[in-house]
């Protein structure tokens, strides 16, 4: 783990942002699971329990391509400071909540959080290269990966835990802290890093809807026209729909098809966690040794193989073993092609669009997703629930060598744009 190890040893602003983002999204982990378990136990409903993912997901699709916009205008750590002073903030309605009459106030919250949530994630996924040279963005977007699964494994452990002991203020509570702890760990990064280009005065109102329109329109045509970018969209537009049908139809496959009990339902979401932890610590190690390219079409295709072999083990084999062990596996190449993917994006979007472009890219891929979770909830009935979990293998297996085979001219982009040193001495 030396590569790893010495990136957040010796690179303090990374570090500063690698730990803020841990804190903060194991903060959202324990807030959403204990904001769901609380719901569902004080209106007995799982509709009003589900409702809380969907609320969620919605601006993800909505306002994730506009962020983009403001994360490239503004400054991007102090965006990212501001953003989660915000996020605190607007949790505090929630402490208001005593029964079933104020569930809208949670409703409105999730959406608020969500949406300033789009502001953060543009900022960060463009700001990280301001601070890790290239060369280690591929071990920076590991290690980001792996923050995930651990906030995920963390927080999804205490949600439930922290609701059953204080409900939905103790969840709130944490989740307060845990934004103001990542916006103070933010603001110690110094603040030039990553400094926006001074444009000048805003115009008036009306201009400055204009020039968003317009500034939010150049990012979208920046992923059509741009051969790379286009790629990696249409990408993470099949997976994300993949994505969104086992989302939806996960719980009813792993309890109904392969007869887990309750326990061994948590198990399995468990150890997919822990799998994704060990997976990006390995990418983490030896990312150094591979192209980001071959980390997302070979990462693809080993993902499609051994989801289509979660399918359809079933038809085959017994009992619950086989799902913990492609489970704890499945974490490796979700990790390489995640490395893969962000380290691509950061290198081909230009600077000034990066938070366009990632925002643009989210928007899309969550319009897929919620359009996934839509059609495997609706077609389960009547398709069945094994050959639509099979639709997130089959994707990958395809869309793994095309990607592959389209963005290895990614690299020869790379070539072009080291400078060659030359051997001439001082005039």
């Amino acid at each position: 783990m030396g590569t790893a190890w010495n990136l957040v040893a010796r690179n303090r602003s990374y570090r500063l942002l690698l730990t803020a983002g841990l804190i903060s999204l194991s903060g959202d982990w324990i807030f959403s699971i204990g904001m769901m378990f609380s719901v569902f136990a004080v209106t007995g409903s799982a509709l009003a329990a589900g409702a809380i993912v969907f609320t969620a997901l919605l601006p993800h699709f909505l306002l994730g391509s506009v962020a983009g916009v403001f994360a490239d205008r503004w400054d991007r750590r102090t965006t990212m400071v501001a953003a989660n002073v915000s996020l605190a903030v607007s949790l505090l309605p929630v402490l208001f909540v005593h029964g079933t009459g104020q569930l809208w106030i949670i409703y409105l919250t999730v959406a608020a959080q969500n949406s300033i949530a789009q502001l953060f994630t543009s900022a960060e996924a463009a700001f990280v290269p301001a601070v890790v040279p290239r060369e280690e963005l591929v071990v920076a977007n590991a290690l980001n990966g792996q923050n995930n699964q651990v906030a995920r494994l963390v927080g999804s452990a205490l949600g439930g835990v922290i609701a059953v002991a204080g409900g939905i203020m103790a969840v709130t509570v944490v989740n307060v802290a845990s934004y103001a702890v990542a916006a103070a760990l933010i603001a110690w990064i110094p603040a030039a890093t990553g400094a926006r280009r001074d444009e000048g005065a805003e115009p008036r109102t009306a201009g400055r809807a204009r020039r968003t329109w317009r500034e939010w329109a150049d990012g979208v045509r920046l992923c059509g026209r741009d051969a790379d970018l286009s790629a990696l969209l249409g990408y993470r537009v099949l997976s994300n729909f993949g994505e969104g049908v086992l989302s939806a139809l996960f719980a009813p496959f792993v309890i109904g098809v392969i007869g887990a009990s309750g326990a061994q339902f948590g198990a399995v979401n468990g150890i997919q966690a822990v799998g994704g932890i060990v997976g990006g610590i390995a990418i983490a190690t030896f990312a150094a040794r591979a192209k980001p390219v071959e980390l997302l079409g070979y990462g693809a295709m080993v993902f499609g193989v051994l989801a289509l072999l979660f399918a359809l083990y079933p038809l085959a084999l017994p009992g619950v073993w086989p799902a913990f062990a492609l489970l704890a596996v499945v974490g490796l190449p979700i990790a390489a092609l995640n490395a893969g993917f962000y380290t691509l994006l950061q290198l081909r979007a230009p600077e000034d669009y990066r938070g366009r472009v990632f925002g643009a890219i989210s928007a899309a891929a969550a319009a897929a997703m919620l359009l996934g979770t839509v059609l495997g909830s609706t077609l389960a009935t009547t398709v069945g629930v094994l050959p639509l979990i099979a639709v997130q293998g089959v994707i990958h297996i395809v869309a793994g060598p095309l990607v592959l085979a389209r963005l290895r001219r990614i690299a020869r982009h790379q070539a072009a744009a080291v400078p060659v040193p030359t051997t001439a001495g001082p005039p």
